[in-house]
């Protein structure tokens, strides 16, 4: 049977370039997975204080971005805002509250919103949520997922999220099987079986997305910061 995977990491074998984190306190990654053809590909993103342009990659992770620390409310918007008194109403936006301080933003498709058509998310990891060689998972369809991680298992429920720990104790190779059990009925089919490499010095992210095919889609995303 035919199966839909996109494998995406920062490097895919046993090499990465370190990506520079800013000296600042609080910083963020941009993503958006399974991105439309007709969606933006890059946007402005407003901090309260000025606007920087920013990629929306679908296959990565942005570049690291650095910002201003307590609560704040970001937005993104398609041409650089000039008056910050007045910033477009209904702009995609994402309040962020001062506790947080390392996180990841993940853009979905919105065509409803006239000024951006794109809605934004958080994923919180700070102060050691998603620790270094973890996975954040999570499962967008109506599907019980069930995985196969080298030496440990995992389920997630339908639009459930969890937690994965290292797949091997060191970084290397590891078998990664998927199954879904459509809706949660009947038994269960595969989705892959392929050998993934495993970081432990990166944090990962992992969605489990909806197509129009019969099986369901894997993004998978390393994270490499330097010391």
């Amino acid at each position: 049977m035919k199966y839909f995977l996109i494998l995406i990491v920062a490097a895919i074998g046993p090499t990465c370039q370190a990506a520079a984190e800013p000296a600042e306190k609080r910083t963020c990654r941009i993503v958006f997975p399974d991105r439309p053809n007709d969606a933006p590909k890059a946007a402005y993103l407003f901090d309260g204080k000025g606007s920087r342009p920013v990629n929306l990659p679908s296959m990565n992770f942005s570049e690291v971005i650095a910002l201003p620390v307590g609560d704040i409310t970001i937005l993104l918007t398609p041409t650089a805002i000039t008056d910050s008194e007045n910033p477009p109403p209904d702009a995609p936006k994402l309040k962020i509250a001062e506790d947080v301080e390392n996180l990841y933003i993940i853009i979905k498709a919105d065509p409803l919103n006239t000024t951006l058509p794109l809605r934004i998310e958080m994923i919180d990891a700070s102060d050691g949520k998603l620790k270094p060689g973890e996975t954040l998972w999570s499962n967008l369809t109506d599907h019980e997922i069930v995985a196969n991680l080298g030496g440990s298992k995992m389920s997630i429920a339908p639009k459930g999220h969890t937690v994965s720990k290292d797949p091997v104790p060191s970084s290397g190779y590891y078998k990664a099987e998927f199954s879904f059990q459509p809706e949660g009925k009947g038994d269960f089919q595969t989705i892959t079986q392929q050998n993934w490499w495993h970081d432990t010095k990166s944090r990962h992210i992992g969605f489990i997305v909806n197509t129009e095919g019969t099986l369901p889609r894997i993004f998978f995303y390393r994270d490499f910061r330097a010391p």
